[in-house]
């Protein structure tokens, strides 16, 4: 496996008296986001019943080979209580029709090794296509959280060896999608190597992939059981440095009538050269293109205070929002007033603001993220 990285900016992270300077996290979904016990023991049972259920009508056996699934599945029948070394925490889902399939051949033994790996495969799509509402149920939210406070100041990968469906529910669920560079799902936690280099960490609560990457002299793994014992900040050389190119519009088709906003962020590189790092493309309602066009500078402003931008430039083809901005023209529209007002009171939160007015030709970008929005 192999990343290309983003160049966002470093944080810092501190926890009692360590300190981590990151440009890439990995959070382990399972054990941080998700009640472990909470949900893998349900996912657990579900499958175990739907392989008793196909395999016997006898119910000394059909609860013997219940029991044994749950045991291979690494959880503890009695208790429901897993070991951080679950295959559940470790492998991808995907493969866990053939753990299931070498473990349970001796008691089902008048079908083959094919017919229970196809069998096991199918059984284990079904009842983990079942077990969303309980991922739904699992989340842990208010460690969610977290990810959106980061959010563009660094690298932020969600590993999971749960499935692309489930892991899209949970995504869903906790409106993680636009907070994340990359998403990793059905894969082996054991299997991380080529992404722990440099400035990455990745972040868990399970003691066994530890223990597991510390043997290979790995130390690029940080386990915390609370979330809320890291101590998150921007180093000072990224925040000083960074500068954010912002291209911005607004769409009203009627003027008034259904209108739309585009924003498009830029990371600065050297010389001409720039990334996209977030972009916005929402329907507003209806309102007149002035409005729209302020609503996307205000838009604009929100989120830099919301990341921390210090240094950003807003590129926009609409004159009279530069010239108002500017102090160049009056404002005496009472509804532009009011966005007129806000928006300066978020500029100055900013330590260093330009805006530029552009021609049209030269804002495609933000005018084809406003216009698919009114589509």
């Amino acid at each position: 496996m192999s990343l290309q990285y983003n160049n966002f900016v470093a944080i810092n992270i501190q926890i009692e008296t360590s300190t981590y300077k990151v440009t890439t996290l990995i959070w382990d979904r399972d054990s941080l986001f998700v009640n472990f016990n909470q949900y893998w023991s349900r996912v657990a049972a579900q499958i175990a019943q739907k392989i008793a259920e196909n395999t016997t009508s006898n119910w000394g056996h059909f609860n013997l080979v219940r029991t044994q699934s749950i045991r291979l599945l690494g959880i503890n029948p009695e208790s429901d209580i897993n070991e951080d070394s679950s295959p559940l925490n470790i492998l991808p889902v995907n493969l866990l029709h053939l753990l299931l399939c070498c473990g349970l051949k001796h008691l089902i033994k008048d079908k083959t090794t094919e017919e229970l790996n196809l069998m096991f495969n199918l059984l284990l799509e079904q009842a983990l296509q079942n077990c969303q509402q309980y991922l739904e149920g699992s989340v842990i939210t208010d460690s969610t959280e977290l990810i959106k406070k980061i959010n563009k100041n660094a690298d932020q990968i969600l590993v999971t060896n749960d499935t692309a469906t489930s892991n899209n529910c949970f995504i869903e669920k906790t409106n993680l999608e636009q907070f994340l560079y990359k998403q990793l799902h059905q894969i082996n936690k054991e299997n991380l190597d080529s992404f722990l280099e440099g400035d990455s960490l990745l972040i868990t609560k399970n003691q066994y992939l530890k223990k597991f990457y510390l043997q290979k002299n790995n130390n690029k793994i940080l386990c915390i059981d609370d979330l809320h014992k890291l101590n998150i900040t921007n180093s000072p050389e990224s925040q000083t440095n960074q500068i954010i190119t912002i291209n911005i519009d607004g769409a009203s088709k009627g003027n008034p009538g259904p209108a739309s906003i585009g924003v498009a962020f830029y990371e600065k590189k050297k010389g001409s050269d720039k990334s996209l790092i977030n972009e916005v493309s929402e329907f507003i309602g209806n309102t007149t293109n002035n409005i729209a066009e302020y609503s996307a500078l205000v838009k604009a402003l929100e989120i830099s205070v919301q990341q921390g931008y210090k240094n950003i430039e807003i590129y926009s083809d609409s004159e009279l929002v530069v010239k108002q901005i500017k102090k160049i023209y009056k404002v005496k529209d009472a509804n532009i007033k009011e966005l007129f007002d806000k928006a300066n009171s978020l500029i100055e939160k900013i330590s260093s603001f330009k805006i530029i007015h552009i021609p049209r030709e030269e804002n495609l970008k933000a005018d084809k993220l406003a216009n698919n929005a009114l589509k």
